[in-house]
């Protein structure tokens, strides 16, 4: 007489199964974070790894903010272009409600709000940005990254709607410990690697002497005052030469630094699908094309170019890009030289004044559009 296997030990071994192929993917993904050199790798590239891990269509993965009262995250607000999401550390968000509490939060639909109410009578979600963008929101799964040492919060992992349409499933929410442990080690390291490194653009000036700590930080008030970009204030009223702060820009980005060039020829061919208000607005411009350096961009904040990818996608069939940092203001003549100088010297102070993100705050909370961009 043979003897059937039970339907419950058909589902131990598929749960066994499960629980192993979970967990070699895991690995995979802890592997990838721990290859980060920077926060915004982590939240821009390994997102999309978490969102794999757990099968889910969405993911948005917040960092704690320096105040400690919001937490953020890069989101992309179009096919190439970036944008910061601030959400406040209360209970009036889902993600924020996580913060606040340290809690994992795993809602089988968010457009219940009597399953909502269960966590906190305050508790809601943004129906509206679903309306606007035409996507449902069903399922989330939310889980804080905390610091093992002291406890602090540091940010927060929020995963949308599973492909397979039903909750997620408690064997992810037991994975979850491994992954934030994870996150929290790297977030910190690369936080300290941050405050271990140069701290500004500006750093090596002070190192290489040519003005001191207290100069430089005279400049950044004399530039908020002014209202004007922190180049300008260094050039004009601490007379630091414009190669001085190229050499710094050059040793902060680890890229060589291109000045201005009156003679430079421009290249048709490069910027035949580029317009001159979606370069300045993205602040890259492609300057020439050679067999040793291959495609060669311009730009005052290279590392951010970089990450976020925008050069690689317009230019996908060009396999070495190459960049170079400038000056905000010779960024500015650069493009004006290539499209034609449209802009006021007024308007390109104002221009100069928006990039210049040396010492802006991001102390404004995501409006429905930004929140909607993320949804997108």
């Amino acid at each position: 007489m043979t003897t059937q296997p039970t339907s419950n030990q058909d589902s131990n071994v598929t749960e066994i199964s499960n629980k192993l192929a979970f967990s070699k993917k895991l690995q995979a993904v802890t592997n990838k974070i721990h290859a980060t050199r920077n926060i915004d790798e982590i939240i821009l590239e390994v997102s999309q790894d978490i969102c794999a891990l757990f099968e889910a269509e969405r993911i948005t993965l917040y960092v704690v903010s320096e105040d400690q009262l919001s937490i953020v995250s890069k989101v992309k607000t179009g096919l190439n272009e970036f944008k910061e999401l601030k959400l406040p550390i209360n209970v009036q968000s889902i993600a924020g409600f996580v913060a606040h509490s340290k809690t994992i939060l795993n809602i089988a639909d968010v457009y219940d709000d009597n399953e909502l109410k269960k966590h906190s009578p305050e508790i809601r979600f943004l129906k509206e940005v679903d309306k606007k963008t035409g996507y449902r929101t069903k399922q989330m799964l939310v889980f804080p990254i905390i610091c093992a040492e002291d406890q602090r919060l540091m940010g927060v992992v929020q995963v949308i709607n599973s492909l397979s349409g039903m909750p997620f499933p408690s064997m992810l929410q037991e994975g979850v410990a491994e992954l934030t442990k994870t996150l929290a080690i790297a977030l910190n390291q690369r936080q300290s690697m941050a405050v271990g490194l140069v701290k500004t653009k500006f750093d090596q000036l002070v190192v290489d002497g040519i003005i001191s700590s207290d100069e430089l930080a005279l400049a950044q008030r004399a530039a908020r005052k002014k209202n004007i970009s922190l180049e300008d204030a260094l050039i004009h009223d601490f007379q630091v030469p414009a190669d001085k702060i190229g050499h710094s820009l050059a040793v902060f980005f680890n890229v060589p630094f291109e000045p201005f060039n009156p003679n430079r020829i421009k290249p048709p061919e490069l910027l035949k699908s580029l317009k001159q208000d979606y370069i300045i607005s993205n602040g890259w411009l492609p300057i020439d094309e050679n067999k040793e350096d291959g495609l060669v961009v311009i730009t005052s904040d290279p590392e951010k170019i970089k990450t976020s990818r925008i050069v690689s996608q317009i230019f996908s069939k060009h396999h070495k890009i190459s960049y170079r940092v400038c000056l905000q203001k010779d960024f500015i003549l650069t493009v004006n030289q290539f499209f034609g100088a449209t802009s006021g010297m007024s308007e390109i102070d104002d221009i100069l004044s928006s990039m210049d993100d040396e010492d802006a705050l991001s102390n404004v909370s995501a409006s429905e559009d930004e929140i909607s961009a993320s949804a997108d």
